[in-house]
């Protein structure tokens, strides 16, 4: 019993350390402004954000509506990072606001500075 509790133990603190976080990409076609992977990437990233910080964050779940790149959807993403640096607070983590400025696709710079930041939580968390 001893050792199951160690071993637990030892999980959930490694747990943080090993967080790792897929870049996303869109690949979307035809109507799709945003491809369902794309925003199934993102959210997963946040869901294990959410389980690194042991749940301490409240994310939206980010969708995107329509055949055109949705405001909401951006903002969803963009208050979800400020949630990260809300609940990272003392790693004295700073992302950046990332912006989309056409509407039939996600520009590359979008896509970017998401990844960008995933790979800055992942540094935050591990530190």
């Amino acid at each position: 019993m001893k050792n199951l509790l160690l071993a637990l133990l030892f999980v959930s603190a490694s747990a943080n350390a090993n967080l790792y976080l897929p870049a996303c990409y869109n690949y979307s076609n035809g109507n799709d402004a945003v491809s369902f992977s794309y925003q199934s990437c993102v959210n997963n990233n946040f869901r294990a954000i959410d389980r690194a910080t042991r749940g301490n964050t409240f994310f939206q779940y980010c969708s995107n509506i329509g055949n055109q790149v949705s405001y909401f959807f951006i903002s969803c993403i963009q208050n979800n990072f400020r949630e990260v640096e809300r609940s990272l607070s003392d790693r004295n983590l700073f992302l950046q606001r990332c912006s989309n400025f056409r509407q039939d696709t996600l520009d590359f710079s979008f896509t970017s500075c998401v990844n960008s930041n995933w790979r800055s939580v992942e540094r935050a968390v591990r530190n």
